[in-house]
């Protein structure tokens, strides 16, 4: 794979220069089939059972046998709580005990998370950061101010941090600014951002979290 092009912003605001990422780094030859998995994945492990009916055996009434069994020239049944009778139990209804996750092997996701970021970084949705200690959320605001009129983005934005709490607090009030944090981020997130800022911090999380130097070492000790 080719190396990758991603533009650095500095503590201004401003496109300071790009850095080059290796091809080792970020996988691109990633069918799409595998992101629109661990979307669905994502999404289902969000679902919750809310939807619950009453069986025959819950509704409140009367238990008894509504007519005789012969005689009467009508069908037989039981008691009104029968599930073709207006107001009865409802037959194979929902539990609310339903399970909707779905388990994907995290290796899966890994790959697709890294598609998805290889994807940002081309259409130049993605860039390296440099320089933030934000430690008040006005001057986090700001600077996310500057870099909307800077880069002409109108879409949401989401910064991408790894062990940085004052940056997490300065940012985390922001209506303009989502934070992410490398350890968790799904492929249905990065999905959901027009813009993804990454700090030099992350990115070196982000090599250690996928295994990627361990690659790297793998792949120079074969050479």
């Amino acid at each position: 794979m080719k190396s990758l092009k991603i533009s650095t912003i500095n503590k201004k605001a401003e496109v300071s220069g790009e850095e080059i990422i290796s091809g080792k780094i970020l996988e691109k030859e990633v069918s799409p089939l595998l992101v629109s998995q661990a979307v669905n994945a994502f999404l289902a492990n969000q679902r919750r059972s809310f939807a619950k009916t009453k069986t025959r055996a819950v509704v409140v009434g009367s238990k008894s046998k509504i007519y005789r069994q012969k005689g009467t020239g009508r069908a037989r049944h039981g008691d009104r709580q029968a599930p073709i009778f207006v107001g009865g139990g409802v037959a194979h209804g929902p539990s609310g005990e339903q399970n909707y996750k779905k388990a994907l092997p995290r290796k899966m996701t890994q790959r697709a998370i890294l598609k998805v970021l290889t994807d940002k970084i081309t259409e130049k949705k993605a860039y390296l950061v440099e320089g933030l200690n934000f430690k008040k959320t006005k001057e986090a605001s700001l600077f996310i101010d500057k870099l909307k009129e800077n880069l002409k983005e109108e879409g949401k934005i989401a910064l991408i941090i790894g062990n940085e709490a004052d940056l997490k607090k300065s940012f985390r009030n922001l209506a303009e600014a989502v934070v992410l944090s490398i350890k968790s981020i799904s492929p249905y997130e990065l999905l959901s951002f027009d813009c993804l800022l990454i700090t030099q911090e992350a990115f070196e999380e982000m090599k250690k979290y996928f295994g990627l130097e361990a690659k790297e070492e793998k792949n120079e000790k074969a050479h």
